[in-house]
């Protein structure tokens, strides 16, 4: 079992100072920070754009052997509207002349012709092989729009997943409950079908959220921890826009991440592999949490690889 948070270089968990030793470090000397710590991230900011692999390669070269990524999947891979900012040159030119926009200006998913998303997948596969060549890799995450309904297109396309990016772990997790609950069986068993890992979910109970299906469809298994801000949530079903670190603020006590051993313990004897990624994406909450799941656990606490004071200068350039 591995424990880690979803993404070592959130604004938020930079700001609150309680995780790094310098809000200024650099990208580098975080990284390697974090990594001295963890043994596992999550990577966010592949979904807003897919990376340059010049940054994949540093992530390898930046990191001890054994430490693993997983890589959110581009926003046009789940469903959702691109940013045009975000578009390889590639995809704009497949894009027809006028094509659909959001209100906030997006690219409308739908404006994309089934070629452009193949040359999607193909850079996004590109972008982050060489993570997967180093032995990095952990999972793919295929975080599907809200608005993503349960529906045949949609089977039929996480049946193609594996086809697509062949030989890497993939895990799914629904947002709209036509999934969850009101399909649950015929979710698991596509994604069963499929060899997909199904994210089990932790996120607030009434406030539009999936609720948290304990269930092992692949030989690895995901956990994502949101919190449990209704309000947050909530605001956000109402179309008011909260901040990512007001939609998820929210510290887990001791006795709410204890009530989830069981559950833990019961998937970690039907999957090979057991992640378990904090999502609770405000202050430095996530690093506080994956730390308290670590001791739980019994796991080993990580600490920094030398204290703040005696690492070497260039680390904080």
């Amino acid at each position: 079992m591995r424990v880690g948070i979803c993404s070592w270089a959130d604004p938020a968990l930079i700001e609150s100072g309680g995780f790094y030793p310098k809000r200024s470090m650099s990208a580098e000397a975080r990284l390697r920070y974090y990594a001295s710590v963890f043994d596992t991230v999550e990577v966010n900011s592949s979904y807003y754009a897919i990376p340059d692999i010049k940054n994949t390669v540093r992530w390898v070269e930046r990191t001890p052997l054994g430490f693993v990524f997983h890589v959110k999947a581009y926003a046009l891979l789940t469903g959702h509207h691109p940013k045009p900012e975000s578009l390889p040159a590639e995809l704009q030119a497949l894009l027809p002349r006028q094509p659909g926009r959001t209100r906030r200006g997006e690219i409308e998913a739908a404006s994309f012709p089934p070629e452009a998303v193949g040359a999607a997948f193909r850079l996004f596969r590109a972008a982050v092989t060489p993570l997967a060549d180093a032995g990095k890799l952990g999972y793919v995450l295929f975080q599907f729009a809200p608005w993503v309904h349960f529906e045949r297109a949609r089977l039929d396309y996480l049946a193609s997943l594996a086809e697509r990016l062949p030989g890497w772990t993939i895990a799914v997790e629904f947002r709209h409950r036509s999934w969850f609950p009101e399909h649950a069986a015929e979710a698991l068993a596509a994604l069963g079908d499929a060899r997909l890992a199904h994210v089990i979910v932790d996120a607030p109970i009434g406030a539009g959220a999936v609720p948290r299906v304990t269930a092992s469809t692949a030989p690895t298994a995901v956990f994502r921890l949101h919190g449990r801000n209704a309000d947050g949530w909530l605001r956000q079903l109402r179309g008011e826009e909260p901040a990512v670190r007001e939609k998820y603020d929210y510290l887990y006590s001791e006795a709410e991440l204890r009530e989830l051993l069981p559950e833990i313990g019961r998937i970690g004897e039907e999957a090979e592999q057991v992640f378990i990624s904090f999502n609770n994406n405000n202050r430095d909450y996530p690093v506080q949490n994956a730390r308290m799941m670590k001791r739980l656990l019994g796991q080993p606490v990580g600490e920094p690889r030398a204290p703040a004071d005696s690492l070497p200068g260039d680390l904080f350039a």
